[in-house]
């Protein structure tokens, strides 16, 4: 039973980048998706919590709530074959955008201090990471799951000062407040340094309008650094691009607001926004969801006057990939990447190892041009495995990141 004499007030969470992550159980026990008859364990599960009073309540209303993809409801099983902790994969609404949701998280007391409640919340992180990483995940709490909202942080959530989603007001100075009477100074540190900023209103000042009432905006894709594509906002699409997450822009042919990929689906789910030094133009790092250009083209700015060799990035990688996933969506006759494509992990894997040998050799011989050359070969064959296995490049840059 969770302390009810804590004070109740409203948290929300946000996880704007699903990060890789195993999910790790204790010997014999395993997670599941819904099965007949589930709805009454659930139940049991969410009494126990002080939820619901009434098994019968609660088990409706596990029914009317998740009847619709009962698939998203995930279970924890004792080795005894017993469901002993639940959580859920859903969809709720942030005003008239659809978002995720983590919910209803809990575990038998028996069963707590396993690391159970952190392998279901992994695997519906799992499940969203693979559905979309573009889309922040949300979720709901209170200060007397004070524990619980460690154990979110340490996901990846940050608690929000103004966010929210659903019908819920943020209660956050309210909660922070209660939370800092309960916790260790050392646990209080912890939330407060994973407390997301907010929009600084007062910066907005700063911008600088032409005459028209519109500044320029730069969208760059936030992970390659290519720059996308050059719009117009006025104060209300900032405002609005600020408050949704998601780039909002003013057509000056049209002269009405317009959201990026509204239509296409191409939406552009802003990371960063700057503006700068003289506040007359903004600056935005964005996740790029398919082509930024009404051309098709990834990148509006495809036409080059002068075109000279640029020096050779990192960003090579995000192409190399972008062609190898182009390979395995339409296969080339003739082509060594559907020819290891088709052979499988095995065939792969195998000369990842070959290729691996072959850098150690060049690199024994101190001959710098040969271990580059091998080095490339090594990746190549590496990022063609991870196709194969279905993991994006940006999932190793993420855990590269964490652990820097």
């Amino acid at each position: 039973m969770l302390d009810r004499s804590i004070p109740f007030y409203n948290v929300i969470m946000r996880c704007d980048r699903i990060l890789p992550m195993e999910v790790k159980l204790p010997k014999g026990y395993a997670i599941r998706t819904y099965q007949p008859g589930d709805e009454a364990a659930w139940a049991a599960l969410h009494c126990a919590t002080g939820d619901f009073t009434a098994p019968e309540e609660a088990a409706a209303y596990f029914m009317a709530t998740y009847a619709a993809d009962l698939s998203r409801a995930y279970f924890a099983i004792s080795p005894e074959g017993d469901v002993i902790g639940t959580v859920t994969a859903w969809q709720d609404m942030r005003g008239k955008e659809s978002v995720r949701s983590l919910h209803w998280l809990a575990v038998a007391k028996a069963h707590q201090g396993q690391g159970l409640g952190k392998a279901l919340t992994q695997t519906v992180l799992k499940r969203f990471r693979r559905e979309d990483n573009a889309a922040p995940v949300y979720l709901h709490t209170q200060p007397w799951s004070w524990k619980a909202i460690l154990l979110y942080v340490k996901q990846g959530f940050k608690l929000q000062q103004l966010d929210t989603f659903k019908e819920y007001t943020n209660q956050y100075a309210d909660a922070m407040n209660t939370l800092r009477t309960i916790l260790s100074a050392e646990q209080y540190a912890i939330l407060t340094a994973n407390t997301a900023a907010e929009v600084n209103t007062g910066s907005l000042n700063a911008i600088r309008y032409n005459e028209a009432g519109l500044v320029p905006a730069i969208a760059q894709d936030a992970s390659t650094g290519e720059v996308l594509m050059l719009a117009w906002m006025n104060a209300e699409s900032l405002r609005l691009t600020l408050e949704t997450g998601f780039a909002t822009y003013y057509s000056r042919s049209r002269q009405q607001l317009w959201i990026k990929g509204e239509t296409s689906g191409h939406t552009q789910r802003v990371i960063r926004l700057m503006y700068d030094c003289d506040g007359d133009a903004i600056l935005m790092q964005v996740k790029q969801i398919g082509p930024a250009c009404h051309t098709g083209k990834m990148t509006c700015f495809h036409n080059p006057l002068l075109n000279g060799d640029l020096p050779a990035t990192a960003m090579i990688l995000s192409k190399v990939e972008r062609t190898i996933a182009d390979r395995a969506a339409n296969p080339q006759q003739g082509s060594y990447t559907n020819y290891l494509l088709d052979k499988g992990a095995e065939k792969i894997c195998k000369k990842v190892g070959e290729e691996a040998s072959e850098v150690i050799i060049a690199a024994m011989k101190n001959d710098p041009d040969c271990l580059a050359g091998e080095a490339a070969d090594l990746l190549y064959h590496l990022m063609v495995l991870l196709q194969e296995r279905g993991v994006p490049l940006q999932d190793v840059w993420d855990v590269l990141a964490k652990r820097h």
